[in-house]
This record gives structure tokens, C-alpha cells and sequence, in this order.
């Protein structure tokens, strides 16, 4: 028999479990902005993104409530509703990318990164290189007072507390 009108992967899977499966990729994409996935499973979501985001274009109730069979998680309906939506108003289509990353080390499986087109300008400007972050975190703490979770007290300020200790005997 012909696989006539049987559109879609499987994906190793059952309907339930690919159902869910594609459903959980959908949601990361929108709360992370990017996932890295199987090249396969990143051609499925990308499909139910685009779908989706379509759909919350409108803004109205009822897509809301389409939008919610496939998007359970109300922080993730409430970011795609209010943030990513808008920014794809103008656009008409073609909201995500595919970029082919190494194959995964364990079994050799081809690899994507599954990404919004339009990034949030805020996600771009908070990433920092970690010497900087470091750098700005311990100036605020030695500004404030304040000691980080992985700093040593300098000895002489051990020392003057011993000596506090001992003097108190």
C-alpha cells in the first residue's frame, strides 16, 4: 500500500509519545528562543512552530484557546502571546531556522539548532563573556559590602576575628 496523505515522521514513536514529544520541542522553542535537537525532530517542530505563531498572530481568544491544545504550559502561552507573536506581525512566514550542528558524540545522530529568526534584544545584550560577568559581579559586591558565594575572606580579616575571639575568652 501507498503512504498516500500520510504526511509527518514518526520518529520511533507512538502517537501519544510523539504527540507530547513535539509539543514539549514547541514550547522550549518559544520560552528559550533555541534548542538544539535531531535534526528530524527539529523538521517536525519547526512545522508546529510556525503553526503556532501564525495563529497567535491574530491575538484574539479563540486563537488562544487553538493555540492552547498544543501549547499547555501558560507561561509559555503568555510569552508567545505577548513577546514573540508581535514581533513576526509584519512577517509572513518563515519565523524559525534550521542550523546543522556536529553529529551527537554517543550514537552519531544528525544534530540542529531550531531557532527563532528574530531574537529578543534583551537575550542578545545579557550575554556577556564570563570574565566580564565575573568582573562586574565582584566590583557590585565589593561596592555593597557584600561577599559571593565562591570568595575566600582575605586572611587578615580572619586574623582579626580570631584575635576578636580570643580576646572575648
Amino acid at each position: 500500500m501507498s503512504r498516500h496523505a500520510n504526511a509527518g515522521r514518526k520518529l520511533s514513536r507512538n502517537t501519544s509519545h510523539r504527540k507530547a514529544l513535539l509539543d514539549n520541542l514547541v514550547r522550549a522553542v518559544i520560552l528559550q528562543e533555541r534548542i538544539r535537537t535531531t535534526t528530524p525532530k527539529a523538521k517536525e517542530a519547526r512545522k508546529l512552530v510556525e503553526r503556532v505563531i501564525t495563529k497567535a498572530r491574530q491575538g484574539t481568544l479563540a486563537a488562544r484557546r487553538v493555540v492552547h491544545k498544543t501549547v499547555r504550559d501558560q507561561a509559555a502561552l503568555a510569552r508567545l502571546f505577548e513577546t514573540v507573536a508581535p514581533r513576526f506581525k509584519e512577517r509572513p512566514g518563515g519565523y524559525t531556522r534550521i542550523i546543522h550542528v556536529d553529529n551527537r558524540v554517543g550514537d552519531n545522530a544528525p544534530m540542529s539548532i531550531l531557532e527563532l529568526v528574530v531574537r529578543e534584544e534583551k537575550a542578545e545584550a545579557e550575554k556577556k563573556p564570563a570574565s566580564e560577568k565575573k568582573a562586574s559581579e565582584k566590583k557590585a559586591a565589593k561596592e555593597t559590602g557584600e561577599q559571593g558565594a565562591g570568595e575566600k575572606k582575605p586572611a587578615k580579616d580572619k586574623k582579626a576575628k580570631k584575635d576578636q575571639d580570643e580576646k572575648k575568652r
